[in-house]
């Protein structure tokens, strides 16, 4: 674990200076980079993991971190085995899907759980795009141990996306580059064509807070609505005039920071 430089903030309510500190986990015998942001002063911290959507890293989390890390959340941000091009993780673009995805996150779960200073009772999943999808997952499968989800315009889209590229297998090339020239292999359509997604999604009853641009269009905002009805406890938020990503400049990102900071 590398240290890095101490960055000091202030925070009205509960001010806490912070630590930034290279974590490197393993998932499946590779190693995953990450980032874990620390506040100081707290024997045993909340804990917020934050995933990446797809072609991205870990640095979609920062922003985030550096706002809720002062407010006493221990925040880690980390890279999807295979998840990117840029991934500092282990593993092959080729061999990634939702599935793969969903094991790196419950991995990250488990060792973090065991660190001193996380408290494992109130552990809080956050994810955008594809990792949205992901961190649904993950809560489906273990509602007991995710106190509340949160979701940045999630990918629900990719099972009907995919399927209707490719209605079998068979249909799909060993390879094929998707975004930007990455590459993805068989791996990636394995398991989508079984997969309910709003039935599976629905196993998880906490709290769910979705945010989504209503000019999205990598996945229509339909299907966050959709979502909505089908989680038992489900906020939508819909940002008038956002696409996919939230940009800084146009506030939207701050937004759903301070939504985000009022829900913790």
């Amino acid at each position: 674990m590398a240290m890095m430089a101490l960055v000091v903030t202030s925070c009205a309510s509960r001010p806490y200076t912070f630590s930034k500190e290279e974590l490197k986990l393993q998932s499946g015998g590779k190693e995953v980079y990450g980032v874990l942001y620390r506040p100081d002063g707290l024997k045993k911290a909340p804990l917020v993991i934050i995933s990446h959507g797809f072609g991205g890293t870990h640095l979609f989390g920062t922003a985030y971190a550096e706002a809720l890390a002062p407010l006493g959340y221990a925040v880690y941000c980390y890279d999807f085995c295979g998840g990117s091009t840029f991934s500092r993780s282990e593993g092959k673009t080729t061999d990634m899907s939702i599935f793969t995805e969903a094991d790196d996150l419950k991995a990250v779960m488990d060792q973090l759980s065991e660190k001193e200073y996380i408290d494992p009772k109130h552990i809080i999943l956050m994810g955008e795009s594809q990792g949205g999808m992901v961190s649904s997952l993950v809560a489906a499968e273990r509602p007991d141990r995710v106190e509340r989800l949160i979701l940045i315009y999630p990918a629900f889209c990719i099972k009907d996306d995919w399927v209707k590229m490719y209605p079998t297998l068979a249909d799909m090339p060993e390879e094929v580059e998707f975004w930007g020239g990455m590459k993805l292999g068989h791996a990636y359509l394995e398991g989508l064509y079984d997969l309910d997604v709003y039935k599976t999604i629905a196993q998880y009853e906490g709290p769910v807070a979705l945010f989504h641009g209503d000019q999205d269009q990598v996945v229509n905002v339909s299907y966050a609505k959709r979502a909505q009805e089908a989680y038992k406890n489900c906020t939508l938020t819909i940002l008038p005039g956002e696409g996919h990503g939230f940009k800084p400049e146009a506030q939207a990102q701050a937004q759903v920071i301070e939504a985000v900071k009022k829900l913790l």
